[in-house]
């Protein structure tokens, strides 16, 4: 298995994601089109991203209204500005159907994750409005896309941490 590492971090890199991409929306709002995920699997993603310690969930001001948030409280958000996408928030969950995932990479996993087909690049860092950092995690379709989905939430919380 490869791993990539950070400072302290170490992300364990998945194979490649199977089959086609999912087509997504080129331009605002930045959302995924096909491939949406089952109901329990989008749950408990939400459920399990929450039982992050110090994680908390808040109304995203960078997404629909109804996507959920995941912020740090200040004494934990010690990683650079290009860490978040706004304020304390480092990732937001889209609600369903969709059920992507816009979030914070440190690289190399950022590129990695876009060579293994797990991820792609927010419109908005084409134009120069948000970091580099900032990726779309296509929703899990299963239990094994849900594992890695989460990894990849937990390697941007560390990247918040400043870990």
């Amino acid at each position: 298995m490869e791993v990539l590492e950070g400072s302290a971090a170490v992300c364990h890199v998945p194979p490649p994601r199977w089959g086609p991409r999912p087509r997504t929306c080129p331009a605002l709002p930045h959302i995924q089109l096909d491939q949406w995920p089952p109901e329990e699997i989008a749950a408990e993603l939400i459920e399990l991203s929450l039982s992050l310690p110090d994680v908390r969930s808040k109304q995203s001001r960078m997404a629909s209204p109804n996507s959920r948030a995941l912020c740090l409280p200040d004494r934990c958000a010690g990683g650079p500005a290009s860490a978040f996408i706004d304020d304390h928030e480092f990732c937001h969950i889209h609600p369903l159907p969709e059920g992507s995932i816009h979030l914070t990479l440190p690289n190399p996993l950022r590129d990695r994750m876009m060579q293994l087909g797990w991820v792609e690049q927010h419109p908005l860092v084409r134009f120069g409005v948000m970091p580099e950092t900032l990726v779309m995690v296509y929703a899990p379709r299963d239990r094994e896309e849900l594992a890695i989905s989460l990894n990849l939430i937990r390697s941007s919380c560390q990247f918040a941490r400043g870990i």
